[in-house]
Parts: structure tokens; sequence; C-alpha cells
């Protein structure tokens, strides 16, 4: 009978060696019971993950402190143990042995780079003998090269997942470049003939009766030029930020910068009361000037426009294991759960067309990179949002 006892997620990988090695173990030395514990290093525990045995047995999620019960013994003492007959060993003196069939078991401390993995442990050996010496160098040697193999596939497994994110990564910036390559020359061969639609437009709306049907037309006419012309501005910019150098021409503050871009939504926060809260860092030093100013102009403008009923804005900035942190969070409407992995996209937007390009958050993102630092975001549905924009210590000036 196997009983088995759940466990966090990134422990999966181990365990489950582990057991595939207890079961070699078992057959190899003949032994009708075996034990895996599995150490909790936040409570000090031992926690049963595996135990194999003829018999049914109402232990299921066991927990042993150290020093209690055989695991817990063998787990404060770190050394593996043989004990031939329990009723002559005054270590254990049966404490936790009394649904086996024999006197005589194997308990072995299992070992990572971190410290304690876990205790596994062997007993009742088929032939009713006691365990032999040879038996405990044997599963000593394979238990030391189990909890190495399992430590390699953890990280296999992590070079895997960042290998992921990295591809991932190629693949997006790859798609910015071509975006903003097209970028540019969309607007140099749109911004000319622009410009003088634009002009010839005010000219004729200078000329007309202020009651006239063509004024009207003629209105309407000049606000979709202008939506082209925010448009292509946008275009502008995210193509520089894709395609520029990163070389620093100056340094900025950061503080100075939330409060100018406070002050240019300072009528539209008014409007839609909401209530600004800044927590900065003073000691702050100075920030080279990759255009962090778009970012916090752009965080600051989703925020306001997540609360058009009103709200709250926390904003903060401060220095934090080497690493500039500037927050933004927002008591808004969230980001719905199937839109998240989007945001950074060029042109994804849920704004009108008026009120959006989609350009804001992937222009964000090339600043952002150009520091070699990211931007991490939380949001919940009716409960608002989070944006986390990390840079690293090495862009503040005499860093």
């Amino acid at each position: 009978m196997e009983t088995k006892i759940a466990t966090p997620k990134n422990e999966t990988i181990i365990n489950n060696y582990l057991k595939g090695t207890l079961k070699e173990i078992m057959s190899v030395l003949r032994a009708e019971c075996g034990s895996l514990f599995i150490f909790d290093a936040s409570k000090e525990e031992l926690i049963l993950n595996t135990f194999y045995n003829s018999q049914e047995l109402s232990i299921q999620h066991q927990r042993q402190k150290i020093g209690e019960g055989v695991a817990g013994k063998v787990a404060e003492i770190k050394k593996p143990v043989l004990v031939k007959d329990i009723s002559s060993d005054g270590r254990f003196q049966h404490n936790g042995f009394k649904h086996y069939h024999t006197n005589s078991f194997i308990s072995i401390p299992l070992f990572s780079p971190n410290g304690l993995t876990g205790i596994m442990s062997i007993s009742d050996k088929s032939s009713c003998e006691p365990f032999s010496e040879k038996d405990l160098a044997f599963m000593v040697m394979l238990c030391r090269y189990a909890c190495i193999i399992a430590e390699n596939l953890v990280q296999a497994e992590k070079l895997s997942l960042e290998k992921e994110t990295f591809n991932n990564q190629k693949i997006l910036l790859e798609k910015y470049a071509s975006v903003g390559k097209l970028a540019a020359g969309i607007v140099h061969e749109v911004n000319n003939p622009l410009d003088g639609i634009i002009r010839y437009t005010n000219m004729l709306l200078t000329k007309m009766n202020l009651d006239s049907v063509a004024r009207e037309y003629l209105s309407e006419i000049k606000k979709g030029l202008n939506r082209i012309a925010k448009t292509t501005k946008s275009l502008l910019a995210f193509s520089h930020q894709v395609n520029s150098s990163g070389k620093i021409k100056s340094y900025v503050s950061i503080n100075e910068l939330v409060q100018d871009s406070l002050d240019v939504f300072k009528n539209k926060i008014a409007l839609h009361n909401i209530q600004v809260n800044s927590t900065l860092d003073n000691n702050l030093p100075r920030i080279a000037d990759f255009g962090i100013s778009h970012v916090c102009i752009n965080l600051i403008k989703n925020a306001i426009d997540a609360m058009p009923e009103g709200g709250k804005l926390e904003i903060s900035s401060g220095l934090n294991n080497e690493t500039v942190f500037l927050k933004f969070k927002d008591s808004g409407k969230g980001i719905p759960e199937e839109i998240k992995a989007r945001i950074f996209e060029p042109f994804f937007t849920t704004k009108s067309i008026i009120n959006g390009t989609g350009l804001g958050l992937a222009i964000s993102h090339e600043i952002i990179a150009k520091y070699g630092g990211k931007i991490e975001f939380q949001s919940k549905i009716e409960k608002g949002s989070e944006f986390t924009v990390l840079l690293p210590q090495e862009n503040l000036e005499n860093a």
C-alpha cells in the first residue's frame, strides 16, 4: 500500500525522484516497508511524503519534530543509521517503530546544497534477517547520488524555463524592431502631407461662417486629422526608443519627473476626484535619462483612465537591494486575466481610438529595457493595479 501527501509545486521534481529511488532501494535490499519524510524548514518539521507497507496504517499527514521519533532523531544527528535490533538500541527504544515486523531498519538523512531535504528509511527485510553494513553502504551511496541527480533535475528545469522566457523576449524584441522600422517609414511618408492638410483645413475654418454645415464637416475632418497626427507622433516615439543607441546624455531626478507628470494631469485628477499619495525617497540620486519621463506620464495616465469615477493613486520611489524602484498603484477597475499577457504588445489597447494608440506601454517597456530593468504588474478586477518599475542601481549618477 502507498500513502502520498501533497507537496508544494516547487518540490515535486525532487520528491518524485526520491520516491522512485526509495522503490529501487526496497527492491534491491528486499525491504517490505519504506518511508520518505520531507523536511519543512519553515516549521522545523518532517512531513511524511510517501509510505510503503503491506498493511493499512492511519499515518497520513504525520509530522515529526526534529529529535522526535526515528526520523526526527536521524534528522537531529544528521548521520546514516543502521539498527540491527531496536530492542537493544538505547537511541530509539521503539519510539515510532511499533508498526514494523522486524527489529532492524536503515534510516538515511538526505541533503541538498541548501541543507537537509528529508529522511529515507527502510525496514522489514523479507528474509526477517537484520540489515547489514553492506546494505547500509549501498543505501547511503544510492541516496547520495539520488540527491545530486534530483538537484540537477531541478536546475535543468529552471534553465529550461529561463530559456523559454529568453526566447519569448527575443521574439518580442524582434517584433518591436520590425514595428519600429515600419513606424519610422510610415511617419516620414505621412507627416509631410498631413501637415499641409491640417494647415489648409485651419485656413478654411477661419473663412467659414460659425453656423455653416461645411464648417461642421471641416471640424470633424480636423478631429480626424489630429487623431492621425497623435498616432504618428506615438509611432515616431516608439521607433526612436527601439532604434536608439541607449547612450547616456543626461541625468534626471525621478521624484521631480513624478511631480511634473502629476502636474500635467492636475486638472484631470481634480475632475475625476482622484486622491494622490506620494511616498518618494528624497535621498535618491539622479538617474540616467533614457526617457523615464515617458514611463511616468504613461503609467499615471493609465491609472487615471482606470478610475473614471474617482479613486486613489499611490506613488512611491526608493532604492532596495541595489535596485531603484518606482511604483504606481491605483484602485481602479483592474486588468482582465485574458489580456494580461498582451498589455505590452504594440498597438494593443482596450481604450477607444480617440483615447489610446496602444503604444504607451510598449514604448515604456522599450525605455525600461534600455536601463537593463524590468516592469512588473499585479492586477485584480475591481481591486486595481500596481505597476512596479525596477532599474539597476548602475544607472544612478555617480553609481
